[in-house]
């Protein structure tokens, strides 16, 4: 399975793609929801990232949360949550790529006792829970913070679409 991204940069260089993402929003017992630092801008997301070509959204988004967690989930565990499209998926990376990513996003339910946080590759700065009311915003991907608008502010638990 090709990396996708790294596949089209040969090909098109810097200039702006569209790609598929996937990601899950992992919350613990307490309704805790997991979150890294990202180590490319800072910022705060739920682990995540490109869909590789051939790959199956669930697929990504378990392979993803591994490489970037540690953390193995079951496939069975995961419930589609979100379906997000537009601006806020726009990402700029500290190398000038320009990505829009169109993101499926699951929703797994832990228990914080049961896991390993064990992050296997670089992509991350500091990886653990947060109470939602003591989350920052501001300092989350657009894509994330509408997400989480969506689901504990609003109370949206059904899948959303846009």
């Amino acid at each position: 399975m090709k990396d996708y991204i790294k596949y089209i940069r040969e090909i098109v260089g810097h200039k702006e793609i569209m790609a598929i993402g996937v990601a899950i929003m992992i919350l613990n017992e307490k309704d805790e929801v997991l979150l890294e630092t990202r180590a490319d801008n800072g910022k705060f997301s739920i682990p995540g990232g490109a869909l590789n070509m051939g790959e199956k959204l669930k697929d990504g988004a378990l392979r993803e949360t591994f490489e970037e967690t540690g953390i193995l989930l079951n496939i069975e565990d995961l419930e589609l949550i979100a379906l997000y499209s537009g601006e806020e998926g726009r990402m700029k990376y500290p190398n000038k790529d320009v990505t829009y990513y169109v993101d499926a996003i699951f929703l797994a339910r832990v228990n914080s006792k049961d896991i390993k946080i064990k992050p296997n590759d670089n992509e991350s700065l500091e990886i653990k829970f947060y109470n939602f009311k003591n989350i920052n915003l501001d300092r989350c991907l657009k894509m994330d913070a509408r997400l989480f608008v969506n689901y504990f502010e609003k109370g949206i638990k059904e899948l959303v679409v846009d």
